[in-house]
């Protein structure tokens, strides 16, 4: 948890201090939310889909035994 929170905070620091990157960022995010209006509502389920996909791997990798 101590790992998880501290990539992200290191994250955070990068993009406030990298005006470049903060803007990219942003604009990929900004062009992703235009594309999936222009395809919605598939789109959305699409992204459902995905986001339950990956937490089903997630969660069954880390119940495995070591």
């Amino acid at each position: 948890m101590v790992r998880a929170i501290s990539l992200m905070a290191m994250t955070g620091g990068f993009l406030a201090i990298s005006p470049n990157l903060r803007d990219s960022l942003l604009g990929g995010y900004n062009q992703a939310g235009l594309t999936m209006d222009q395809n919605s509502p598939y789109s959305y389920i699409a992204l459902g889909a995905a986001v339950v996909g990956a937490l089903m791997v997630f969660l069954y990798k880390s119940s495995q035994q070591r």
